[in-house]
């Protein structure tokens, strides 16, 4: 910010006092003196003849009133312009400064709100790490029980043993079907061309979310042709960018009457195209342009970190495919997946 200089005060109201006395009095000597240098080639005149009064006063006002306007007026009206200008310079620096201390804390809200979310994002990454790591560690005991109530079920006299042992296996594969969801979501592919099947990758992130959704008793509609080709985009890509999808799909249309989520898909020449659609209300259009920014969110403090669609742009970016949004003409909205053929 640039500083204020300070101008000099012209006249301060001692000097308005002095320099007027001393106005008064050396007119009043110069006119006294002239009075008494023309009484001398005028023997018997008198000063205070009306004459004399009246050539007194014209004499005080022509020599008072230039030099009052010169040493007084002028300057008062020089320190009066300076003092309009300096009052405009702090004016200025004031606003100034309220830009700049406008801007400051604006740059530290950002920064600790900055600081927040990549706390955020470093739980986010240890948690994803830990599930990795737990999912691994379930599939040795779980394979132990699955053998177990395998036996058990060979060995079981009567129908009705069978049964419920036959059914703690369906509940066990689930399990195991989960466990696989989970570490196929968490593993990196070190393939240089991924590829995968599009309804597979549908299928087991449904089976990863079933959970969260019946609990939103959400109503998710699938139509995918069976004879889609493999994309260019490894399963765990794919996988994610849905969960991201899928998951904010649920937050748009809690509240719903009746939600639901349809998935389709559809081949368009070289390129795969999967729509995800809601009924919810939609994206309001000052927001469209900044959805895919990262940590933009309109979710409340707590509630999201304002990456999952930036990491699906950029997941699909590198499977050299596209993400895309559009509302619907009868309310909702579809994100548009685009891959490339395998």
């Amino acid at each position: 910010m640039k500083p204020v200089q300070n101008e000099p005060i012209v006249l301060t109201p001692l000097g308005v006092v002095m320099r007027l006395v001393l106005v008064v009095i050396v007119a009043e000597i110069l006119i006294n003196l002239g009075i008494a240098q023309a009484l001398r080639f005028m023997p018997g005149g008198k000063a205070t003849d009306p004459f004399w009064v009246a050539i007194a006063v014209t004499a005080l006002i022509v020599i008072k009133a230039p030099v009052l306007y010169l040493l007084v007026f002028r300057p008062m009206q020089t320190q009066q312009t300076l003092l309009a200008q300096r009052n405009e310079d702090l004016q200025r620096a004031l606003e100034q400064w309220h830009r700049e201390e406008a801007l400051r804390l604006e740059r530290e809200q950002q920064e600790l709100a900055n600081r927040e979310r990549m706390i955020q994002i470093e739980k986010l990454s240890a948690m994803g790490t830990m599930v990795g790591g737990v999912a691994h560690e379930i599939n040795n005991p779980l394979m132990g029980i699955m053998n177990y109530v395998e036996y058990a079920r060979d060995k079981a006299g009567d129908a009705r043993s069978k049964e419920v042992l036959g059914n703690a296996l369906h509940e066990i594969d689930r399990i195991k079907a989960l466990v696989a969801n989970m570490l196929v979501f968490v593993r990196v592919d070190s393939a240089k061309q991924p590829i995968c099947l599009v309804n597979s990758a549908v299928q087991q992130t449904l089976s990863l979310l079933t959970g969260e959704l019946k609990k939103h008793a959400i109503q998710v509609d699938v139509d995918l042709p069976p004879d889609l080709p493999a994309i260019s985009c490894s399963s765990g890509s794919l996988q994610q960018v849905l969960v991201n999808v899928l998951l904010n799909a649920r937050d748009a249309i809690t509240g719903q009457s009746q939600p639901r989520i349809r998935i389709s898909a559809r081949q368009a020449e070289a390129q795969v195209i999967l729509s995800i659609c809601d009924n919810g209300p939609g994206i309001a259009d000052h927001i469209r342009e900044k959805i895919f920014d990262p940590f933009f969110t309109t979710k409340p403090v707590g509630k999201g970190t304002g990456l999952g669609l930036s990491v699906s742009q950029h997941l699909m970016q590198e499977a050299g495919g596209s993400i895309s949004t559009n509302n619907q003409p009868g309310g909702g909205c579809c994100f548009r997946l685009t891959f490339n053929l395998a």
